[in-house]
């Protein structure tokens, strides 16, 4: 069985998806519920897994992971503008560049053709704008289909994303958790996660991806959920 994923496309003119989906809402609320009773399936494996993480779910209540309703360009874009950025310093210029093509949401065509200049005027690197724009022109061409993504496995996923220029697994870590919604994900290139664990849990501050990896172990199959408590202990 596929992972259960909660991306849905954005909704088109008179509230209808672009596929013509007249029953979004409804499609909308029941997705919703199957992921939340799956979130409070992974809160009780997860208090009896772990004693830390028991604590942590009495202390911060329900896990209130929700995925990005965007299309999957509009997420893919906003992970590339998050890299090595605080959320304070991404949010600004996502809003830059939203106010620049006039639109809530992006699309491949508002890359094509508009000025390297104008891009960094948002706030954008160079290396930013280069990537936004080869993953445009690869879902332009058809050599990207982000529609087929939410029907592969976690890995062909991955692999899919990071063949492309400026995408890691941080990425598509952050692709597969707040777009596909896929529950089994720990993004150890995250450093906030990295330190979190290591206050919590007495991780080594030199310690490898395997040496997370491994811990992480008696999380599965919710490293996401797990995860997002991890977040939550140092926000």
């Amino acid at each position: 069985m596929h992972p259960v994923d909660f991306w849905l496309e954005a909704p088109g003119a008179g509230g209808r998806s672009r596929y013509g989906d007249r029953n979004l809402g409804r499609f909308v609320r029941w997705i919703a519920a199957v992921t939340t009773a799956r979130i409070r399936k992974a809160e009780q494996f997860l208090k009896k897994s772990d004693g830390i993480m028991r604590s942590l779910i009495a202390e911060h209540g329900p896990c209130q992971l929700t995925a990005n309703p965007k299309p999957p360009f509009h997420a893919l874009v906003w992970a590339i503008i998050n890299q090595q950025l605080s959320v304070r310093a991404a949010k600004t210029i996502e809003d830059r560049l939203l106010q620049r093509f006039k639109t809530d949401c992006f699309e491949v065509e508002h890359f094509q053709g508009v000025q390297e200049r104008s891009l960094r005027a948002c706030g954008l690197s160079g290396a930013k704008v280069r990537y936004i724009r080869e993953l445009a022109r690869q879902v332009r061409q058809g050599a990207l289909q982000l529609d087929q993504l939410r029907r592969q496995d976690d890995a062909a996923v991955s692999a899919s994303l990071m063949a492309l220029p400026g995408i890691g697994p941080w990425t598509a870590d952050m692709f597969l958790m707040f777009s596909l919604g896929r529950l089994d994900i720990l993004p150890v290139g995250d450093l906030a996660l990295r330190k979190s664990m290591q206050q919590l849990y007495g991780l080594s501050a030199d310690a490898d991806h395997d040496e997370y990896t491994g811990f992480a172990e008696r999380w599965r199959p919710y490293r996401t959920v797990a995860s997002w408590y991890i977040w939550a202990a140092v926000d």
